[in-house]
């Protein structure tokens, strides 16, 4: 049933968004992701891994390359640069379909799907590197810690798994009595066609005596959900979607301005779009109805186009993507009982508070 949800959830981001699902930089939310640029970021990622593999002597063979989690392949295409054949995997079936449509290097490169919590599919030592990027956050604890064995079992001797996954989830540094912020708009009526986007310009205010945003020295960030009310037949759309404020520091009193986009809601009609702050874990930032937004939209049908539109909404009710976070400890321990060998582990925080971004490099005993 898990699996089910996750790869329903998946497929719905691949049909929506798939390059903004596998490298979800902000400003390339909503199908901003230019191909060239996108892929560029791919053999950056790789170049890294090339360099670590120079320095450490592993694999000790660069035939064949597992990518787990392929997404659209930004990573499985870099990976054919260094490897004879490079396999991509992953459980959404929409991103399989545009991987393949994607690809640039031949029958060098090749996708498969994979609807299990296992790699069943893949023989007992056959890849000399098995590589995923900022996927296994995305997977329960318990699914992900198993795929990890399977990369130990298909492993070639002498093979590398490299693999990302967070060690520590963010916990920031909310002051106790909490952050508070208002927002406002200039706008308060406006027309949008169905599947595209709404642009509200939105400032927030800081409201409390703590900085928001996160530096250095600061970790309380802020977000806004956004939500449509039909206000022909009541229907609420709860929490369709969300944004982080942008990073930058807003101390106490201070405003910031930036644009908020809204994807359409699932029919044409006439709505109400209220947009509410949040924190990082989703808790309300004000209990004023008047440090809200919300703008009445005229939600009109598509005009007939040539080609269909890129992002479509499904459901009124949004899948949203996991995030988890498992100890070094228990990810060694399942690497050792697979019949692994940890050989270099690399952590990093982008500042206080944040995720610990852990990178894990192991080969077969």
């Amino acid at each position: 049933m898990y699996l089910k949800q996750l790869q329903e959830n998946w497929n719905t981001f691949g049909e929506e968004d798939a390059m903004w699902a596998v490298c979800s930089t902000p400003e390339k939310k909503h199908n901003q992701w230019d191909k060239k640029e996108f892929f560029a970021t791919g053999v950056q990622c790789v170049s890294q891994l090339e360099a670590w593999m120079k320095t450490n002597g592993l694999p000790e063979h660069q035939k064949t390359a597992l990518d787990f989690g392929c997404g659209v392949g930004r990573l499985t295409q870099a990976l054919c640069a260094h490897f004879d054949c490079c396999v991509g995997v992953d459980i959404a079936l929409s991103m399989i379909k545009q991987a393949k449509q994607l690809n640039q290097q031949g029958k060098r490169c090749v996708y498969r799907l994979n609807e299990s919590d296992d790699l069943r599919v893949f023989p007992d030592k056959s890849y000399d590197l098995v590589y995923t990027q900022h996927v296994l956050q995305h997977i329960h604890p318990q699914v992900a810690l198993k795929y990890i064995a399977e990369f130990i079992r298909i492993l070639r001797p002498g093979g590398l798994a490299c693999f990302h996954c967070p060690s520590a989830a963010a916990t920031h540094a909310y002051p106790q009595e909490g952050i508070t912020c208002s927002l406002d708009t200039t706008v308060s009526d406006i027309t949008m066609e169905h599947m595209s986007l709404a642009t509200i310009p939105v400032r927030v205010t800081n409201t409390c005596t703590h900085p928001i945003g996160t530096d250095q020295s600061t970790s309380a960030p802020a977000r806004i959900w956004h939500h449509w009310v039909n206000q022909t037949t009541g229907e609420l759309h709860q929490m369709h979607g969300y944004t982080n404020v942008p990073t930058t520091i807003i101390g106490q009193g201070e405003s910031l301005e930036f644009d908020y986009k809204a994807a359409s809601p699932p029919t044409p009609d006439n709505y109400e779009l209220v947009l509410t702050p949040t924190s990082f874990f989703n808790v309300p930032l004000t209990d004023s109805v008047s440090d809200l937004i919300t703008v009445s939209v005229e939600v009109t049908p598509q005009a007939e186009k040539d080609t269909a539109p890129k992002a479509r909404i499904s459901s009124a009710k949004r899948p949203r993507s996991e995030s988890h976070a498992i100890p070094i400890e228990a990810v060694t321990r399942v690497i050792e009982l697979a019949g692994g060998r940890l050989v270099d582990v690399e952590s990093s925080q982008a500042h206080p508070g944040a995720v610990v971004k852990t990178l894990y490099y192991a080969t077969r005993r």
